[in-house]
């Protein structure tokens, strides 16, 4: 089952709190992106299923969670993401948290391991990682650069990430 990226975002949030720990922007986006390609690896489908992660300047980076969390800065990420619809039938706008099902203890118990494996890892440090020779995002950026935000293709993710399982 896949989730929106902010759902994702999160459940890496709230484990982090658990911890009392403190999650930049910069953080989240390289657990997901990281999070996302590991189950592209594992599972063959997608993690995130609402959006294409993108190869930005600075690396690669799902939107809706650059958007939600810029206005922390370099800051810790203060409050969880959240997403808002109009309903026609109340004529009202209505604003939710997106989160991964309680239910779905296949993806919880994933989440979990990532957050274990990456969680002592900074921003930069993560970042650096998206970064290496031969990553999707290098990939990306050399054969798309003229594209601005060219979207990083699923497949290229996770032909890399099951390079790594070897």
């Amino acid at each position: 089952m896949g989730y929106a990226a902010k759902a994702i975002a999160n459940y890496f949030l709230e484990l982090a709190a658990k911890e009392s720990e403190k999650i930049t922007p910069l953080k989240i986006q390289k657990l997901v992106y990281i999070a996302h390609g590991w189950y592209l690896a594992l599972y063959e489908k997608p993690l995130v299923h609402d959006e294409f992660a993108e190869a930005w300047e600075y690396g690669p980076v799902f939107p809706s969670i650059y958007h939600e969390f810029k206005h922390f800065g370099g800051e810790p990420i203060a409050k969880p993401a959240m997403d808002i619809e109009y309903n026609e039938l109340s004529d009202e706008w209505e604003a939710w948290k997106p989160h991964v099902l309680g239910n779905d203890k296949n993806t919880r118990a994933f989440l979990n391991h990532i957050w274990k494996l990456y969680k002592g890892f900074t921003g930069g440090q993560l970042s650096a990682l998206t970064h290496e020779e031969g990553t999707p995002w290098e990939k990306t950026r050399n054969e798309k650069g003229e594209i601005r935000n060219a979207h990083i293709e699923n497949q290229d993710i996770e032909d890399y990430y099951k390079g790594r399982l070897k």
